[in-house]
């Protein structure tokens, strides 16, 4: 969980929650209430929320001093509270507050905020295709073979998921829009001329099509990422300044219009190019690492997996690996053990712990875990609960990760489709020629919590 959305929580939680707030604004600095009732609210209770910088009441509203991040926290508290967002008021009422000072050593973690904000809302709908997915192999040639590839039954279930791939630019329109505070419907217009088929058969032609007379790449967008998020960064920047110059009385008339009439070379002949050949640059990196160093690289991966999720430092490459799953419809390096191994390592740690641990207390932590993981597909509580406070836990999650890891490798496994994050991500291998990928994929799982649950048993031991 993100700092911002901690700040969010903890803050609404103070205020009396969602329905206790009438509206919620925020200048350059500070968040402001309207609430319904202001009496039993502690200034001295908000002041002490780890990243607030003060509280007050003023202009009868709460103001909820929060300094330069208040954007990031503002978007955070809109999105857990389901309260209407309102327009940022450019006012600055604590000029001595320090201003975010731009840094190079911000760019990488800027782009994995940007992609995680962009793709974190998205997750439900990865679910639901891969659900679908599923479907469509299990009854169909892949699995059991109920119906043909051609029966409308089967096709039922594989057009879904082949149209929320198709159309994945629009999707990720939306959620850039939000992150970027954009016009929502000028960032889909973006995304679908992407995909409108005249516009896609104009670009394949022979004699190609050109913007404005300026000839565009022939690039196909259909499932890409990075693209419209290019995109709907730069329209930020062109909406903000058309915003400023154009009269309030033409803006209804002439913003959206500008706004896409500027944007079409842009995003044709440069950013939605430069897009599509970065993505294909995570790609072909992502590969190459699998095809050179194979099982070694899966083993290594999957020995420090727990690590890499409990530091948050996996993400790059997770990202890199989706773009990958989406452009190629699997992916071997990376999303098999972040998506699957990771969990079943998980739950043979606390299913471990439980066992033999011998007070009462950590017992109980133990019994949560693993519900947590099994059940609810939540690996956070294993990871700082247990793991990254016992030493004696590490080298059981390495080696029983690095055993499924190897085997994972050895047997070539890929990662089809999004499925469950708890016992049944399993269904993520469901892909490919026949059954195989899918019992090798369940093997490797079943190893990793197996071995790191009897190394659990045979080595760990309670802190003195």
């Amino acid at each position: 969980m993100s700092k911002q959305r901690k700040i969010a929580e903890a803050v609404l939680e103070l205020v009396g929650g969602a329905e206790n707030v009438q509206d919620v604004f925020h200048c350059m600095t500070r968040l402001r209430f309207r609430l319904k009732d202001d009496s039993g609210i502690s200034l001295d209770h908000l002041k002490k929320v780890d990243g607030v910088l003060g509280a007050q009441f003023a202009q009868n509203t709460l103001q909820v001093i929060i300094g330069p991040a208040v954007d990031d926290v503002y978007r955070e508290l809109i999105e857990i509270s389901g309260l209407k967002p309102t327009v940022k008021i450019e006012e600055n009422l604590d000029g001595e507050l320090p201003a975010r000072s731009f840094s190079i050593k911000q760019i990488p973690g800027n782009i994995i905020k940007t992609f995680s904000n962009c793709m974190e809302p998205l997750v439900p709908l990865f679910v639901a295709l891969g659900m679908f997915n599923v479907v469509a192999a299990v009854i169909g040639p892949t699995i059991l073979n109920l119906v043909s590839s051609e029966s409308d039954i089967y096709n039922n279930f594989y057009y879904v998921g082949q149209a929320i791939i198709y159309f994945l630019p629009g999707f990720v329109a939306i959620t850039a829009s939000r992150y970027f505070g954009t016009n929502t419907f000028v960032s889909v217009t973006l995304a679908v001329l992407m995909l409108y088929p005249d516009l896609v058969t104009a670009l394949a032609s022979e004699t190609g099509f050109t913007i404005y007379g300026i000839s565009a790449p022939n690039v196909s967008y259909s499932g890409q990422l990075i693209p419209i998020l290019l995109v709907v960064w730069v329209q930020k920047y062109v909406e903000k300044l058309l915003n400023k110059v154009i009269p309030d009385a033409l803006k209804v008339l002439a913003v959206a219009f500008l706004t896409i009439a500027i944007m079409l070379p842009l995003q044709f002949c440069l950013l939605a190019p430069l897009g599509y050949n970065i993505g294909s640059l995570l790609v072909n990196v992502v590969l190459w690492l699998y095809n050179v160093a194979g099982p070694v690289e899966t083993m290594l991966v999957c020995a420090f997996i727990p690590f890499l999720t409990a530091l948050g430092i996996g993400r790059p490459v997770f990202f890199a690996c989706l773009n990958v799953l989406l452009s190629t419809g699997v992916e071997y390096a990376y999303m098999p053990i972040a998506m699957v191994l990771n969990n079943f390592v998980v739950m043979g740690i606390a299913a471990g712990y439980t066992i033999k641990t011998k007070k009462a207390d950590n017992k109980k932590l133990g019994g949560t875990c693993l519900v947590a993981s099994v059940l609810g597909g939540v690996s956070e509580p294993t990871l700082f609960g247990i793991l990254l406070a016992n030493k004696k836990a590490y080298l059981p999650t390495v080696v029983g990760g690095a055993a499924s890891g190897l085997y994972l490798g050895l047997m070539h496994v890929g990662y089809y489709q999004f499925g469950p994050s708890n016992i049944l991500s399993v269904l993520g291998f469901m892909g490919g020629e026949g059954s195989a990928n899918f019992i090798n994929g369940c093997i490797a799982a079943a190893i990793g919590f197996a071995v790191t649950f009897i190394m659990m048993l045979a080595l760990f031991r309670d802190e003195e």
